[in-house]
């Protein structure tokens, strides 16, 4: 089954790939690269039928109303535990999906649940998340 993500942002070219990787100055999953290279954010359907993780959508690179750096920001001011971690989605609650960069965990994703300040792993890498979504 393919994943179909609507309403996605303009595509970025390569050196705005480049651009985001170094910004986190670490090495980026290929498979998220991939996936970015595809759809630059944007939302599942909502007559969707296996939104395993109530996912509400992905955040853009670049363009849009709220980047991933902007989001990046903002949680590591607050949060300093939430560094060299990826804030590339959301749930329809809300809470934050995460790609770990950090050596000890790298490529697992997590839920930052916003209420409990609390960091969830929900899947071992970015494939098998989109697999199961």
């Amino acid at each position: 089954m393919q994943l179909i993500i609507e309403e996605s942002e303009k595509q970025l070219s390569f050196e705005e790939i480049e651009e985001f990787s170094n910004y986190f100055d670490k090495e980026i999953p290929l498979s998220f690269i991939d996936f970015y290279i595809k759809f630059n954010g944007g939302y599942p359907p909502e007559n969707g039928e296996h939104n395993f993780f109530l996912l509400g959508g992905f955040n853009p690179i670049k363009y849009g109303d709220l980047t991933i750096e902007e989001i990046y920001t903002n949680l590591i001011d607050d949060f300093s535990n939430l560094k060299d971690m990826i804030p590339f989605a959301y749930d329809e609650g809300g809470n934050c999906f995460l790609l770990s960069l950090k050596n000890e965990n790298y490529g697992e994703i997590y839920i930052w649940l916003m209420d409990e300040k609390e960091l969830v792993l929900v899947s071992e890498s970015f494939d098998s998340f989109i697999n199961k979504l």
